[in-house]
């Protein structure tokens, strides 16, 4: 059973209940655990929302400051060891997701885990475009009134994930879109999307330019600037829009790691499993059909050509 009443029903109400976002979160991580913490409110369940990492992305510190979501680093948090921990977007043992102390009680995501998670509630929807309108599901079946915050912040993660509906939309997308829309500020959402970008970034766009390789419709972008993964995944975006390419990877140095930002056009290389070929014995990542991403450790980096190649073969283009 899923839903927001057997996630209730599953947990202790005598233990503190911790929902955790990945690390470095983007809008939709952010969007989920605040509004799965407000919907729990109103059923008298207190919640922590915490993160791993630090907030990356400009647009998304000043949602978080706008809408006052109550999320902080993990960092800044004393967890007791019987913590009860609900990730969203994202599950346990990925890269991008730090262990906390306490018991993991449940995942809710739309990413296509390695396995089956090993906790007693989650629910997995990889049809959906974003995490948020998992979340927009739990307030409509409950019956639960969606403050203007929170559908806000629902609206802008919906957004994101989808590149404003344009990526991996399924009909539940389309109806949490428009009903978010009639209760959402969009004016100080969208301008907040749309205006991510910065001067200082201009720079990174034109060496990503200067150094992408192309093979047929694949395109492998390696950028020596470091940058956020809201930028990488922009720029990554940035090549999927030209009319010969339907496969884009692009990779950034990261201080101890490599990190990658994936997309596809094509249904028959769906993004998390070509990224799981490509990485394996090196590093992991996963994803959707049209967007994913991954990581890889200094020590295990197979060179800019070696990645290329490794990402070719995963395609069967050897």
């Amino acid at each position: 059973m899923k839903g927001i009443q057997a996630l209730i029903e599953t947990i202790d109400r005598s233990r503190d209940l911790v929902i955790q976002a990945h690390d470095f979160p983007d809008h939709d991580a952010v969007a989920s655990a605040y509004a799965l913490s407000a919907l729990l409110a109103l059923n008298d369940i207190p919640s922590t929302l915490c993160y791993g990492g630090e907030i990356q992305s400009n647009s998304l510190a000043e949602a978080i400051k706008l809408l006052d979501i109550p999320i902080v680093s993990m960092a800044e948090l004393e967890i007791k060891p019987d913590a009860q921990i609900v990730i969203v977007d994202g599950f346990l043992g990925n890269s991008n997701m730090a262990g906390l102390p306490g018991e993991v009680l449940g995942v809710i995501d739309h990413h296509s885990p390695p396995a089956e998670p090993n906790c007693r509630y989650w629910d997995i929807r990889e049809e959906y475009g974003a995490c948020s309108t998992i979340l927009y599901d739990y307030y409509k079946t409950s019956g639960s009134e969606i403050a203007r915050p929170v559908a806000t912040s629902l609206l802008m993660g919906l957004m994101m994930d989808t590149a404003f509906m344009t990526r991996g939309v399924h009909p539940i997308d389309l109806e949490a879109f428009a009903v978010l829309f009639g209760l959402a500020d969009w004016h100080s959402g969208a301008r907040l999307l749309k205006n991510s970008l910065s001067l200082n970034d201009l720079s990174v766009f034109r060496e990503a330019i200067n150094s992408c390789v192309v093979a047929d419709d694949f395109c492998f972008v390696p950028i020596q600037k470091e940058c956020t993964p809201e930028v990488m995944a922009l720029v990554a975006d940035f090549f999927l829009g030209l009319r010969e390419i339907h496969f884009v990877v692009v990779l950034d140095p990261d201080r101890d790691q490599f990190r990658l930002s994936v997309r596809s056009e094509d249904l028959f290389r769906p993004c998390d499993v070509i990224i799981r070929r490509a990485l394996d014995g090196i590093g992991a990542g996963g994803g959707h059909v049209h967007m994913g991403g991954g990581s890889i450790p200094l020590d295990l980096f197979p060179g800019e050509e070696g990645l290329r190649k490794r990402f070719l073969a995963a395609m069967g283009r050897e």
